[in-house]
């Protein structure tokens, strides 16, 4: 399914990590049942952890654990998640289908790729690193980078502002609502993906410019 406005040409891509190149899910959840077995909380499914992925580690962790263990979270709970997420987050994760190819694809036709995440940087660099995403893009902007995640838009304009090109020549594919609110926010377009970490139904309904079920299939909307 491609549902799109007219396709056009953008110079600058701008790609969210989690659920949109990589599906990182698997280690979240991980990460979230190892601090369910060592505080003894109570047992919650893969499915619902992975329900909760989406507007940083800190959200996951209080849509899963519970909002009531917002103090405990802040204070022990969150930094025991970035130590063993960081050490173990790219050992369940997988490069979703195509994408290795349509970054090629891209950089070979001269694209300005670039990534903005909400993950933290030592995450994002191991992956990167466990999948070898690193050579194809110029600027990675990570949680850390940024004053205001998203869906603030800093982390877009931080990326504006490293090549000095104007705003309708970039786009951003992600995701999520976050993904949507964060490329609208910094004034630039969307294109979104169906295959990540909302339903199809919300993304469409959102209305970006493009919508695709699969990365194979974004050349045909932004080229």
């Amino acid at each position: 399914m491609i549902l799109n406005q007219n396709a056009r040409k953008y110079g600058h891509l701008i790609f969210d990590l989690d659920g949109t190149l990589v599906d990182t899910s698997p280690d979240i959840v991980a990460a979230v049942q190892y601090l369910i077995k060592k505080y003894g909380l109570p047992e919650k499914t893969d499915a619902s952890i992975q329900s909760c992925i989406g507007g940083g580690a800190r959200n996951v962790l209080l849509k899963s654990l519970g909002e009531e263990r917002e103090s405990l979270i802040d204070a022990e709970i969150l930094p025991l998640f970035v130590a063993y997420y960081t050490s173990n987050c790219a050992v369940h994760s997988r490069l979703y289908e195509g994408v290795r190819e349509i970054l090629e694809q891209y950089r070979e036709a001269g694209k300005k790729l670039s990534v903005a995440t909400f993950k933290i940087r030592s995450a994002t660099m191991n992956i990167f690193e466990r999948f070898a995403l690193t050579p194809y893009f110029d600027v990675i902007i990570t949680a850390d980078d940024v004053k205001n995640p998203k869906p603030a838009p800093d982390c877009i304009d931080a990326i504006i502002n490293h090549y000095g090109a104007e705003k309708a020549d970039f786009i951003l594919i992600g995701d999520t609502r976050t993904d949507y609110l964060t490329a609208t926010n910094a004034g630039i377009d969307v294109c979104g993906v169906t295959y990540g970490y909302n339903s199809p139904e919300l993304m469409i309904s959102l209305k970006p410019a493009y919508v695709i079920d699969r990365m194979a299939e974004l050349p045909s909307v932004v080229w």
